[in-house]
């Protein structure tokens, strides 16, 4: 279970509040500039909190337990630029997403991507999405319609 409490980041984001079991959708709502990729970015312990905490399976993120945090959970940003010679590594939305969402992790966090998606990837994406929730997955999307809980920033 993934919670919430009251979290600020700085003047931009806050507070928030949710609670969201394992196998369950949370969809981050906003507009450009609101915050969402912002409180993602906390999620997976690259940004601090202003106020607030954030915990998961009652366990708190701090600076100091977001190494083991990162470890339990898969990230999918809006865009991925890797160094050359990472031809390994998908650079491509859907399937970053398709090898996030089968990576058995706990958590998977998920940005907006950088360009609309097709009616088809849309679809996909959803379907990936609800496939790792089905799993047992923690699943924090931004603006994904079709969710358990919504946050609005």
């Amino acid at each position: 279970m993934l919670e919430l409490h009251n979290v600020t980041i700085g003047q931009q984001v806050g507070p928030v509040s949710a609670t969201v079991e394992s196998g369950n959708v949370l969809s981050i709502m906003g507009s450009q500039g609101s915050g969402k990729t912002t409180l993602l970015r906390v999620l997976a312990g690259f940004v601090g909190v202003s106020g607030g905490h954030i915990t998961m399976d009652g366990e708190l993120l701090t600076p100091l337990s977001a190494p083991w945090f990162r470890r339990q959970m898969a990230y999918v940003p809006s865009r991925l630029d890797v160094p050359e010679g990472y031809d390994e590594v998908p650079t491509d939305y859907i399937r970053l997403l398709e090898h996030a969402a089968h990576a058995g992790s706990q958590l998977l966090l998920v940005d907006e991507p950088a360009e609309p998606l097709g009616a088809d990837d849309a679809l996909r994406a959803a379907r990936l999405l609800r496939e790792a929730a089905a799993r047992g997955a923690t699943v924090v999307a931004v603006n994904m319609m079709e969710a358990d809980v919504r946050v609005e920033l």
